[in-house]
């Protein structure tokens, strides 16, 4: 019998999620790689690079380019769809100085166009970055995590960059500890 209990004991562990997995990386070289985008999001791909290259800088790895030199690789995959419409408000323009018309006159126009309250309509795009950590030259993936947004595109907080930046930043906010779930991120 108790032998039977030891075996039922050890297949529950290494069932267990995360046992077995080598524990994450707390430091060291690793290079971004990006998984195969749609064509559509590939002048996005390079703003999300540069993101999760300096989330990984703030947790004290160090960035390589080149892949086949980093002793860890972050592998990411990044998705967008239109999910519907909302509004956003219509920006103001820049105000504008203009100098005198004329070198003998003095003087100068200021043109500062008020917010006019309007809104106009635009897509509503999700966007889900998917993070994976492995050793260089293993399949096995010592960490993970998602972390997907809903925001207006075509609007200051739905810029690639902005985008970005917040995923990787709330994917490793917790790091090394393991997600469970994906991240949302309003």
């Amino acid at each position: 019998m108790k032998g039977k209990a030891g075996l039922i004991a050890a297949a529950a562990l290494i069932l267990l999620p995360g046992w077995g997995r080598a524990a994450p990386p707390a430091a060291g070289t690793i290079s971004v790689e990006v998984k195969p985008a749609d064509a559509e999001l590939a002048p996005s791909v390079q703003a999300f690079v540069n993101a999760a290259d300096e989330a990984l800088a703030a947790k004290g790895f160090t960035i390589l380019e080149q892949p086949g030199h980093a002793a860890f690789e972050a592998e990411l995959s990044l998705s967008r769809e239109r999910v519907g419409t909302g509004s956003a408000k219509v920006p103001a323009e820049r105000a504008v100085v203009t100098p005198g018309d004329s070198p003998d006159r003095v003087g100068a126009g200021i043109r500062i166009p008020l917010r006019t309250g309007k809104s106009q309509l635009v897509p509503l795009e999700r966007t889900r970055l998917e993070f994976r950590i492995r050793k260089r030259g293993e399949e096995a993936v010592m960490w993970q995590g998602t972390a997907v947004t809903v925001r207006a595109g075509g609007t200051q907080k739905g810029e690639d960059e902005v985008v970005a930046s917040d995923l990787a930043e709330a994917i490793l906010r917790g790091y090394p500890a393991q997600p469970q779930e994906v991240i949302g991120v309003p």
